[in-house]
């Protein structure tokens, strides 16, 4: 046997006991393995998520409206509308990709929206739009959840957020690189209109992406030609201290999951955080459009408060990997995020330019970061990968959900200053921050009666009794 093969097989042993503090050599260099085989496909293609989802924002500060009639709310219902399949889809979609495998169906799942993201270039009516957005809704549903999944299936619950939030901050990046874009095609006089070059540049990328990515992604470290057999197994040893890797789709398994009220509870949390993440995502070049006449620099203001919270972000999930409190961070974020909703539905910003656009920083710091947060925390707490597919699907289902919420309460009449709707998102954040803190409480009471010898072991992790709830 190889010094490497040694290396890996005493890793596989000592991964079994308790007074394991810090990761082996053979652990390390297979987490780095895993790093740079699945972060680098995963990042570029929620980049091209958040490209397609943003650039709707980014279209109407560029005459979209006008070339197509839009009138009323015809715009917010291109939203609402979009936001539907966009939520009922998510469960069927990670359900697929238990039963078929996330690196299949995710790259599937790209080169179908990539291409209805180019096709909305040639709308010329509001029926033509709308229909080309409830099948993007449908397509793109279950792509955030299938990745979480994807990396719950190579990463243990210590590791997951800091990822999940390696190719999340990819959205922050993207959102400044969509108004970079958009400053730039706005400024062409040619054939096609600024809004119709967004798309297509937009579309034709995610579509390559998504070539790239069906045939880069491994299926598993098993299949994969990226790893070693030794590396497979000491893979299974890590993935095994919590969860129970069952074959195929169990329906059991789910239906356990929907028994249970903590996931209904994650469910309801996710559809008020999602209500803050959603308007930001869709109105923040709208809502920076306040701070100037100039409808190319407004989108061209997004870039900065994009660019910081995506340190941010990385920050705060590498602090919750490293002192393992998913609750805490993501309700300290959010705080942040809800005091800037208050000052943006309040203060007289249209002659304070300076200070409204400070406050659009402190929206994008931690909007989204409950978004990393709370999934990797849910994934963390199911043992079962039927039901952790499940579970994810339903998180974003609310999340999802809670775009059409968001788009209602940004009305046509509230112009400029939608002072209802930043007064409705505040309220659904700070009950965020409540239910988020009584949920890690009743897990921290379970922890203590585990430890107190109250309760023998968390019921379906018989084998790892050690097993405690993330936080």
């Amino acid at each position: 046997m190889s010094e490497a093969s040694k290396e890996l097989a005493t890793s596989v042993h000592s991964l079994s006991e308790p007074s394991l503090s810090s990761k082996s050599v053979a652990e390390n260099k297979l987490v780095w393995k895993l790093d740079v085989v699945l972060m680098p496909p995963l990042m570029l293609a929620y980049f091209t998520h958040t490209l397609d989802r943003a650039n709707l924002g980014n279209a109407k500060t560029g005459g979209l409206e006008a070339d197509l009639g839009l009138v009323g709310n015809q715009y917010s219902l291109l939203l609402i509308l979009f936001y539907i399949p966009y939520g009922i889809f998510n469960i069927p979609a990670t359900m697929s990709a238990k039963r078929f495998n996330p690196a299949v169906v995710m790259p599937i799942i790209m080169g179908a929206w990539g291409t209805l993201a180019m096709a909305l270039a040639a709308a010329t009516s509001f029926g033509g739009i709308l229909t080309c957005r409830v099948l993007m809704g449908a397509v793109k549903a279950g792509f955030l959840p299938c990745a979480m999944f994807y990396c719950s299936l190579f990463y243990t619950r210590k590791e997951l957020a800091l990822r999940i939030s390696a190719f999340g901050m990819m959205g922050f990046i993207a959102g400044a690189v969509s108004g970079i874009i958009a400053y730039s095609v706005f400024q062409w006089h040619r054939e096609l209109k600024g809004w119709q070059y967004l798309f297509l540049i937009e579309g034709a990328l995610t579509v390559g992406i998504s070539i790239f990515n069906f045939f880069w992604l491994p299926r598993s470290v098993t299949t994969s030609r990226w790893f070693t057999e030794e590396e497979a197994k000491l893979s299974q040893s890590r993935l095994d201290q919590d969860t129970t890797h069952e074959k195929g789709f169990v329906w059991a398994d789910a239906v356990t999951e929907l028994k249970d009220w903590k996931v209904w509870s994650f469910g309801f949390m996710a559809l008020m955080y999602g209500i803050g993440s959603n308007s930001s995502s869709n109105f923040l070049p709208t809502m920076v459009k306040r701070l100037t006449v100039d409808t190319a620099k407004a989108n061209l203001y997004t870039v900065g408060p994009n660019l910081t919270a995506a340190f941010i972000q990385l920050s705060t999930s590498w602090l919750s990997d490293h002192f393992q409190h998913r609750a805490t961070f993501s309700a300290g974020a959010l705080l942040v995020s809800l005091i800037g909703f208050v000052l943006l539905g309040t203060l007289d910003l249209v002659h304070e330019v300076k200070v409204g656009y400070f406050i659009t920083y402190l929206i994008t710091f931690g909007t989204f970061t409950p978004g990393i947060l709370v999934p990797a925390w849910v994934a963390s707490n199911t043992h079962t990968t039927t039901g952790r597919a499940l579970t994810l699907g339903l998180l974003f289902m609310g999340q999802n959900f809670a775009g059409i919420i968001s788009s209602a309460v940004f009305r046509a009449q509230d112009a400029p200053v939608y002072k209802p709707a930043l007064v409705t998102v505040a309220v659904t954040q700070g009950v965020f921050i409540v239910i988020c803190l009584l949920q890690r409480q009743y897990y921290a009471r379970i922890n203590k009666k585990l430890d107190r010898g109250e309760i023998g072991h968390v019921a379906g992790m018989e084998l790892n009794p050690s097993f405690r709830y993330a936080l």
